[in-house]
């Protein structure tokens, strides 16, 4: 009988010695699921606090935790993860200035996003602006021309007239008409040229005016750029027994940082690909269409 309570307590020992170097991920499971599941090789884990404030639910979160866990399935062809809501792993969603200085990133985002609009729609409107003073301009030329060609015609006959004597009296009617249609074609093209230097002055106002706007919009993005650096993983954390999110900007955000505490469960710590997941920096990712990158899988296989 000892015997047997002998080799039962080396069997289980040795099962617990082998988990344990060929899957350490499964020291986050409980000993008895561990006892019963011997061959299982996933990590359960739950979710256990959702602040209200991240305007989340709690099975808004699980989707997302499920597919954060998908990008590992994916990436090494094998389930590592498994939702149980008696698990030891539990994901805290934790709100603090890190979450309050994500939501102020997020709206000065927005307010550049909105004044890139404004400034592009006012480059639309200068450049239409641009083209009818250029038609127009195009249009006074050729009255000009018409005008000047029309002067010198009546100059020309007045000269005539004058080498012989003068206007016959039969002609000054029609001489004074000329005159006077000439006249009024030079008015008006005055007041054309008037008309269009006003545009003129009108279009570089508004030139000047978004230039003061782009400037103004160039110093915004230098200043956020400055403010809001490129977003540490640390907003997440992996304690060997919890995962606590502190901030994220977007579902495509949190999944991602979800998925990178998850490489921490599985027993990896970073690398220095900006591209992959494990690296300690969300930047360089692809965040809508992310895969484990082979830096990851390397990582992985040598944990």
């Amino acid at each position: 009988m000892r015997l047997i309570v002998l080799f039962a307590l080396l069997g289980f020992l040795g099962m617990i010695f082998y988990q344990n170097l060929q899957h350490p991920q499964l020291r986050l499971n409980p000993l008895l699921d561990r006892i019963t599941h011997p061959f299982d090789q996933r990590i359960r884990y739950r979710i256990a606090e959702v602040d209200p404030r991240f305007n989340l639910s709690e099975v808004e979160l699980k989707q997302i935790s499920q597919q954060a866990t998908d990008i590992w399935k994916q990436g090494l062809g094998k389930d590592y993860f498994v939702y149980d809501p008696d698990a030891r792993l539990s994901i805290h969603l934790i709100y603090d200035q890190r979450q309050d200085e994500s939501v102020q990133r997020r709206d000065q985002l927005t307010k550049l996003t909105h004044n890139e609009q404004g400034l592009s729609q006012k480059n639309t409107e200068l450049k239409a602006m641009q083209e009818n003073l250029a038609r127009n301009e195009v249009t006074l030329d050729m009255q000009k021309q018409s005008l000047q060609e029309l002067s010198q015609n009546y100059n020309a006959m007045i000269r005539q007239y004058n080498q012989h004597g003068g206007v016959p009296p039969s002609q000054q009617a029609a001489v004074q008409q000329s005159l006077a249609q000439l006249r009024q074609q030079q008015q008006v093209l005055d007041q054309q040229i008037a008309s269009f230097n006003l545009q003129v002055n009108a279009y570089n106002q508004k030139v000047d005016e978004l230039n003061r706007l782009d400037q103004g919009h160039n110093l915004a993005i230098d200043q956020f750029n400055q403010r809001f650096q490129p977003r540490l993983f640390d907003k997440g954390l992996f304690n060997g027994r919890e995962i606590h999110i502190y901030e994220f900007e977007s579902e495509d955000d949190l999944r991602m940082t979800l998925a990178h505490e998850f490489g921490h469960a599985l027993g990896m710590k970073h690398h220095n690909d900006p591209k992959a997941l494990m690296y300690p920096m969300l930047d360089a990712q692809d965040m809508q269409h992310f895969r484990l990158q082979n830096a990851d899988i390397a990582l992985f296989n040598t944990r």
